[in-house]
């Protein structure tokens, strides 16, 4: 007679009981058992637990009986990592499945199954079994055993893949964020050839030792294992974006093909990766597998280091990697470039100029902030595109102050203006540029940036401004903040965005808006620019409300720093 019987056996005498007491007998052999038993009804309500389950989980029974699962485990685990699996059992499913939870300070790998029951064809209740296959002391866990592991390589095995993907999956179907999973294979190409030319035993040596590259290669919530001959997988987890992918796949591939020293030798392997993401490819482990193994298959044909299942995903990937790799280069190979655009007063007379970063690709193009800032902020680049824009700024205002009376402004990431050395950054850029004066440089930051943490923003809008170097807030009107939150901001001038300057000559409303936001500003005597000017209309207009500038296609583009000298040099009134 199978446990499962057993137990529902003692349910049958508890229910016939009035649910007062199981049987002696049978509820001598359920509390006795190692693994945790419940029962949970469809409002998961816990009916039936054993004494094993309460013991582990440090609660009297009374607090456990007729309690909710959400109330016993919390409602985060509940919704998170077991109403799904209970839901899929009132459905009629046999559930098993492998995962690690808390019990006290301990850390238990638990298997677990959930079996539909009830009276005929209706599924009253779920019959939990959680099977603890984490040994305490000095015996290791059975996931480490020869069940669970390759006894080559000490990775994970084939079968725990097939558990872990599973669990991952379902995880992954109750998230709210972080959704994507991905399965990558890697192939050893050259193992064979390795294996005839230095031997079997240093041919897995290198095996296992790729195995732990990858490891070291991956965050601690991916998984590596042996899948079988030359084949190593990886399951990446708790992915924001697609792209990632191939990001990680070609950090694989270099990390296992750097060459390994044997007897003054140099032994490198050729090592390929196929990847499947989890859900825009399929949404089924088997079919994670077999579209890994069919990218694998063809990235071997064609000779290439990886290639993602998705075409599409896969030429994203690649294009992003070689626009990474191009960005580190930028610097030294000089393709950084400031532009300047033109920011005149009411008489359109140029009065200072905002810098504007270009990159120069090496295919010939000219790249606006929009096309590579994103990846360079993800990067940690834009750190150093940052402070090379101050100091460059800085030394570009040093030449144009001996003749005019201009100034230059510089766009700070929210990175570079939290940066705890930012104070000290602009202090050796006036120093480096002659002894440039404090008011010849403005620093602009934009409102969504000084929402994020505004108190902390006010602080360091305060100590640069104790610089003698005036604070900008750019793009205003479209963050967060409302028009009553002005009076807290402690900067010098506000850009108003050009969305407000677009439409406001087909728009009374968007004019009127406009006005009050000039009007409010004004009224807290701060400086307004208006963006986005494209038309003399539009100055005729805005000029009536009391701004104090205009920049815009109207006055100028962004131009290079000689052309800028130019505008200058003719006087320095725009339109020309």
């Amino acid at each position: 007679m199978s446990f499962a019987r057993v137990f529902k056996a003692a349910i049958i005498i508890y229910d016939s009981r009035e649910r007062r007491k199981m049987s002696d007998k049978y509820e001598y052999i359920v509390n006795k058992a190692n693994d945790f038993i419940t029962l949970i009804n469809r409002d998961y309500i816990y009916e039936i637990v054993n004494d094993t389950y309460c013991t582990t989980i440090g609660l009297d029974r009374n607090e456990v009986l007729n309690k909710s699962v959400s109330d016993v485990w919390g409602k985060e685990t509940f919704d998170s990592r077991l109403k799904g699996f209970l839901d899929r059992c009132f459905r009629g499913e046999n559930v098993h499945y492998v995962e690690q939870f808390k019990f006290g300070i301990q850390q238990r790998y638990m298997h677990v199954s959930y079996y539909p029951y009830g009276e005929g064809t209706q599924i009253t209740h779920a019959l939990v079994f959680s099977h603890d296959i984490t040994k305490l002391g000095e015996i290791e866990s059975k996931l480490i055993n020869y069940e669970y592991r390759d006894p080559l390589t000490g990775l994970y095995n084939r079968r725990s893949l097939e558990i872990i993907l599973d669990s991952e999956l379902e995880k992954a179907k109750r998230a709210r964020q972080e959704r994507k999973r991905a399965v990558l294979f890697m192939e050893i190409v050259n193992l064979s050839a390795i294996n005839r030319t230095y031997g079997h035993s240093i041919g897995s040596v290198l095996l296992e030792n790729t195995g732990l590259r990858m490891k070291e290669a991956l965050r601690n919530s991916d998984y590596v294992f042996r899948y079988e001959g030359s084949e190593l997988v990886a399951i990446l987890s708790l992915l924001t974006k697609t792209v990632d992918v191939g990001k990680v796949a070609s950090k694989l591939v270099e990390s296992a093909m750097t060459p390994y020293r044997y007897k003054e030798l140099d032994i490198a392997l050729d090592c390929k990766v196929g990847a499947s993401i989890y859900p825009d490819d399929c949404e089924d482990r088997e079919s994670l597998i077999k579209n890994a193994l069919s990218a694998l298959n063809q990235a071997i044909r064609e000779n290439k280091q990886f290639l993602l299942f998705d075409a599409a995903t896969h030429q994203e990937s690649v294009n992003r990697l070689k626009m990474e790799s191009d960005l580190r280069r930028a610097f030294e190979l000089g393709q950084f470039e400031l532009y300047y655009q033109p920011i005149v007063d009411l008489a359109g007379i140029i009065e200072g100029a905002e810098a504007l970063i270009r990159w120069n690709t090496p295919d010939g193009r000219l790249l606006t902030p929009s096309d590579f800032i994103p990846l360079a902020t993800e990067t940690r680049i834009m750190e150093l595109i940052d402070r090379w824009a101050i100091f460059t700024s800085a030394h570009q205002a040093a030449e144009w102050i001996r003749t005019y009376p201009i100034y230059v402004s510089v766009n700070l990431t929210a990175r570079e203006f939290e940066s705890a050395d930012l104070v000290d950054v602009l202090r050796k850029a006036l120093a480096q540029a002659d002894g440039l004066a404090a008011s010849a440089l403005k620093i602009e930051i934009t409102e969504s940036e000084y929402m994020t943490r505004p108190e902390k923003a006010t602080e360091r809008i305060g100590v640069i401004r104790d610089l003698g170097i005036e604070v900008y807030i750019d793009d205003f009107g479209t963050g967060q903040s409302s028009l009553s939150y002005l009076k807290n901001l402690p900067v010098d001038a506000f850009k108003i965005d050009r969305i407000f300057a677009r439409d406001l000559l087909e728009s009374a409303e968007d004019l009127s808006f406009l006005g009050k936001i000039i009007n409010l500003v004004k009224s807290r005597n701060r400086k307004v620019i208006v963006e986005g000017i494209t038309s003399a209309e539009q100055v005729a207009r805005i000029r009536e409300m009391g701004c104090d500038g205009f920049q815009g296609y109207y006055y100028s583009p962004a131009v290079r720093a000689e052309e800028f000298f130019r505008m200058l040099e003719n006087g320095g009134r725009l339109p020309r």
